[in-house]
């Protein structure tokens, strides 16, 4: 039986090229409490801003409306051996500008996904070669079998090489530098939406696409405004201003519920949020303590024990999460059934810090931010109040995410204590371990977001077996050892997985996947 995939079906069933016809052509305003980064698809790998992106650019495959992976502007694949895939393209695709798409470009932008500056390394860290056959053909050779390489390709966005070289963007811009390149307040790529306007922290706004090859809904326009205060978002949404807020506030569920011409859209979400501490230099940052405490595994204990996590869910989340005993949720591949977490239990909390040499406990600094995760700002606030139970004294900076990642994901990554969260775009862990939890091997893509420095090799060993295992079953058990391994070293404390909760005008049909992906072309506004 060839091994086509069966992809030329899935596409045409996926991505039908007969655009429908809305009966009438809609604005959809959109509010959220925080703003993508930038409009540079290779710069920073942050959920948000990858799915506000996604709606611009596109890549070789994509998540369709039921969520399965289909071909987007890849038109069919083959896999021709172990470990070569071939991909035929989409023929008569243009970006925003006019010009005509190519394998060009597709090369182009697998280059600047591996350049010194991009965040998306990881995405071909299993790829050894990559070439043009031809204008609208790309063959992937990898460096061994890899079970889940479309999955791995749903990150990686095309651009348009001649439009990238023109206007200086041929790497992506360095998110800590200053002066803000051209491709960060610009766009031009073959998605369903171009970019009219753009001013970050104001407004961005979107217009459908004329050229667009694919299916849409009505949405001919979206205007998006950033709304950080969250009194000021949900009456927003209440008073008719916007017509889809995202994240719903937990605490606003039943104003919503009950408001009139507006409703509560939920579901689950694959996002598990956790505390991160430093665990690779041997002097943690602003902290008057002297040393790493938390090269000590007692700390990392007690530090778990400590944090009554399902307190943050019953009171900060308004029971809007589900708790975490690992650092992925129970639909990720590698789910690991059989781990528990360390129980809350102050006493214990304080007898593993006095073994430590922390009877007193001890200071530090947090690094959190306030626009980016469901009540972020608030989830680290109850954190601090918890540790000061046993001791441990926290002093908390809390500001919006356009200020916090450049610190915590700078070259030295600027923090020793943090709260963070990972989506597994792939819906695998092994996407977890190439970019939070394996050790660090930034030159190779991996690690990137390993801001604690945590580095158990047995699990590094184990995740890279199963990087090449075609076996599905034998690869599950892989990552599901790897993990445990990683969770009895408390390479960071596992909090919650949080979920999908929007607010939306009766009128607006939307779409929602677990990776909090918003295809806006499956959008409709009645």
């Amino acid at each position: 039986m060839s091994k086509t995939y069966l992809a030329s079906l899935a596409a045409a069933l996926a991505f039908s090229t007969a655009t429908i016809i809305p009966v009438q052509a809609e604005t959809l305003r959109m509010a959220s409490q925080g703003d993508a980064t930038s409009l540079d698809p290779h710069s920073h790998n942050e959920s948000f801003t990858n799915y506000f992106l996604a709606n611009i650019y596109e890549g070789l495959v994509a998540r369709d409306k039921d969520f399965e992976i289909a071909g987007q502007l890849a038109q069919s694949w083959e896999q021709v051996d172990a470990t070569t895939w071939r991909f035929t393209l989409r023929d008569g695709v243009t970006f925003h500008d006019g010009s005509a798409f190519a394998a060009d470009d597709v090369i182009f932008s697998m280059d600047r996904a591996l350049s010194e500056t991009s965040n998306f390394k990881h995405v071909l860290a299993s790829v050894e070669s990559y070439s043009a056959v031809d204008d609208m053909t790309v063959e992937i050779v990898t460096k061994a079998p890899n079970p889940i390489l479309l999955n791995d390709l749903l990150d990686l966005m095309i651009l348009d090489k001649q439009w990238a070289e023109a206007n200086g963007a041929v790497e992506p811009i360095n998110l800590q530098a200053e002066e803000k390149a051209f491709s960060a307040t610009n766009a031009n790529g073959t998605g369903p939406f171009s970019v009219v306007s753009r001013a970050q922290g104001e407004k961005t706004t979107l217009a459908a696409f004329d050229g667009y090859w694919g299916e849409t809904g009505n949405v001919t326009e979206v205007v998006f405004t950033p709304i950080n205060n969250a009194a000021t978002l949900v009456s927003a949404l209440l008073s008719g201003e916007v017509d889809l807020v995202m994240p719903l506030p937990l605490q606003d569920i039943a104003r919503v519920e009950n408001g009139a011409g507006v409703k509560v859209v939920s579901s689950a979400e694959a996002r598990t949020m956790y505390l991160g501490m430093d665990q690779w230099r041997d002097q943690i940052i602003e902290s008057p303590v002297e040393g790493n405490p938390f090269l000590d595994l007692r700390v990392r204990q007690a530090f778990a024990h400590a944090v009554d996590a399902q307190a943050i869910i019953d009171r900060v989340m308004q029971g809007q999460a589900t708790l975490a005993t690992q650092y992925v949720m129970d639909k990720v591949s590698g789910y690991n059934p059989d781990l528990t977490r360390l129980e809350y239990n102050v006493e214990t909390a304080k007898s593993l810090l006095a073994e430590a040499g922390y009877p007193e406990g001890f200071e530090l600094t947090m690094d959190c931010s306030t626009d980016r995760y469901v009540n972020d700002g608030q989830i680290c606030q109850a954190t601090v109040s918890l540790l000061a139970r046993v001791g441990v004294k926290v002093n908390l900076i809390a500001q919006p995410k356009a200020q916090f990642f450049p610190k915590v994901v700078a070259p030295d990554f600027g923090t020793s204590f943090f709260l963070l969260s990972w989506t597994p775009s792939t819906m695998d862990s092994l996407n977890v371990f190439q970019n939070v939890l394996g050790t660090r091997d930034l030159e190779n893509g991996k690690g990137a977001w390993n801001i604690s420095g945590c580095s158990v090799p047995e699990a590094d060993a184990l995740a890279a077996e199963a990087a090449v295992t075609m076996d599905a079953a034998a690869r599950e058990k892989m990552l599901q050892d790897a993990m445990a391994l990683m969770v009895e070293d408390v390479c960071l404390v596992p909090l919650h997985v949080q979920q999908l909760v929007w607010g939306a005008a009766e009128k607006v049909e939307v779409v929602q996947h677990p990776t909090f992906e918003f295809p806006l072309e499956y959008f409709n506004v009645n």
